[in-house]
């Protein structure tokens, strides 16, 4: 069995979440099996059947279209809970949402550009966002890391509030966004402190 905090083992902690099938009206993403949306799988190139989608085609998208695209093999390096909460953030909120919140943070951390320059918020993830967070870690050390996913789950939440108070139908999966978040907060909390 892979360590939780493993490049495998996170993958499979988020398809464990995400298990079966839904095709809920109320969730803009429509047909969705293994946390995968019938978009995310045309992106990547399955066209069959979403309902009969193998656990192994949705693990490989994962690799492929969420992993590698954030750089999270890098970011395991530097801390393997944030990369768990990267992966979070961008799976069930989106990538682009993820990483533009990172990069804001990043922004907002460096002292007034003193321990390291502002970076363009993009929402891609890139050398240059990687070059502020290692110079982030640098300067911070384990508790800054500790801030920062604090920081990146309070933005995580604050977009849940936001898009739920804009999309009424939204509120039907508010709760157990916010449930999801306490419970990775937890496993934190576990891996932390034991």
């Amino acid at each position: 069995m892979a360590d939780r905090f493993s490049r495998e083992g996170i993958i499979r902690a988020k398809v464990n979440i995400e298990a079966g099938y839904v095709n809920n009206k109320n969730d803009l993403g429509g047909e969705t099996i293994w946390g995968i949306t019938k978009a995310t799988a045309l992106e990547y190139g399955y066209t069959g059947p979403m309902v009969s989608m193998p656990q192994s085609t949705a693990l490989d998208i994962y690799v492929k279209l969420w992993w590698n695209k954030l750089y999270l093999d890098d970011i395991l390096a530097i801390n393997p809970l944030l990369a768990d909460r990267l992966f979070d953030y961008a799976i069930n909120a989106g990538r682009a949402n993820a990483v533009e919140s990172l990069q804001r943070l990043l922004n907002v951390l460096n002292n007034q550009e003193t321990h390291y320059a502002d970076i363009v918020v993009d929402k891609g993830m890139g050398p240059k966002t990687l070059t502020a967070l290692k110079a982030f870690f640098a300067k911070r050390g384990a508790e800054g890391m500790n801030y920062l996913m604090m920081g990146l789950t309070g933005m995580q939440t604050y977009h849940y509030v936001d898009i739920s108070e804009k999309r009424k139908a939204n509120e039907t999966f508010t709760y157990g966004w916010l449930g999801r978040i306490w419970g990775e907060m937890r496993t934190y909390a576990k891996a932390l402190f034991g």
